[in-house]
């Protein structure tokens, strides 16, 4: 497993390698990657993100705060994409408290995808 507080978040989505390579969510939530593997197009695949890589973004996928807990100089927020939670941990200090919206971007460098059946790695 993945070591580290708080741990890796992992979106479930499929595998969309065009020209703008991502792992797109059941409720379409588009997650970034640099690149993809060929013939692995519409695979099931589980998208790998540490908090401290998410960003807010007017271009991110848009998400629901459900927890907000300063920590200093770094603000952990726990939002909800479709069906699916995830951590952030924001340097960047914005007035947001649960039940706001807000978007978040993934930075596509620091990715993992990972086969959704075997676990395996198959992107960074």
């Amino acid at each position: 497993g993945f070591i580290g507080s708080p741990a890796m978040n992992f979106l479930d989505g499929k595998l969309v390698g065009s020209n703008t390579p991502h792992v797109e969510t059941a409720n379409g939530a588009k997650l970034p990657l640099m690149a993809s593997r060929t013939g692995l197009d519409g695979k099931p695949v589980t998208y790998g993100i540490r908090p401290e890589h998410l960003e807010f973004a007017d271009d991110g996928i848009e998400a629901d705060v459900i927890v907000v807990e300063p920590t200093g100089s770094e603000t952990q927020i726990v939002a909800r994409i479709g069906q699916q939670d995830l951590i952030a941990v924001i340097r960047d200090r914005r007035p947001v408290k649960p039940g706001d919206k807000v978007r978040l971007r993934p930075n596509p460098a620091a990715a993992h995808v990972f086969d959704k059946e075997t676990g395996k790695r198959l992107i960074n």
